[in-house]
């Protein structure tokens, strides 16, 4: 369903609307010294994610290792001067130091703060030195908070491709926002077509 699958861009938004409050926060963000140099984003599709979580048992694990990938990516375009990273707690995950420690093997990955509130780690030298945070409501952050709002619009536009696959394949079918009720729902429909395609669970629902 992701094949060949292409949308306009914005979706749902009005461009004029765009056009108009796009100036509005550049100058916000000029006015505060903040600067966007790249937004990265990582698409887990269930087959992906099934496997991830039968080999690492479980789907926190799937989800901090995913993150820490994307957070290995964006360090290697910083170069000059100290970083701190700003994450969401995953869950109620508090204890992060092994998954930086594997992610980032060549230092020593410090642990300065475990607890509900705040997770933060550090390593290397002081003029390269990094830190990263895991946040109860990290969301509060500029930087998670427009991570959080990339992940939600892949996802709407994964789900909007999910939707017109099936949704051409059975009139009248209705489309789903793949919450668990309704993807309940939406599944029974699907199953006899989806036998029919020979198409496995495993790569359109999560186990877990």
């Amino acid at each position: 369903w992701h094949v060949d699958h292409d949308l306009p861009l914005p979706l749902c938004a009005d461009p004029a609307d765009l056009n108009e409050l796009a100036p509005r926060l550049a100058r916000g963000m000029q006015r505060a010294g903040v600067e966007l140099l790249a937004l990265r984003g990582r698409a887990v599709f269930p087959r992906e994610f099934n496997d991830s979580a039968d080999e690492w048992g479980n789907k926190a694990e799937t989800l901090s290792k995913v993150t820490l990938s994307l957070v290995a990516e964006m360090l290697e375009r910083c170069v000059d001067g100290p970083v701190k990273v700003v994450c969401d707690k995953h869950g109620g995950r508090n204890f992060y130091g092994r998954f930086l420690q594997q992610q980032f093997p060549d230092h020593l990955v410090e642990v300065y703060r475990e607890s509900t509130p705040l997770s933060c780690y550090r390593w290397g030298p002081d003029h390269a030195r990094v830190e990263v945070q895991f946040r109860s409501g990290g969301e509060e952050y500029l930087p998670a908070a427009l991570a959080s709002m990339t992940a939600k619009y892949l996802r709407e536009l994964a789900m909007r491709a999910f939707n017109d696959y099936w949704c051409d394949k059975l009139p009248g079918l209705k489309p789903t926002a793949g919450y668990p009720g309704d993807a309940r729902r939406f599944k029974q429909a699907i199953e006899p077509l989806q036998a029919t395609l020979g198409i496995a669970d495993h790569v359109l629902w999560r186990n877990c």
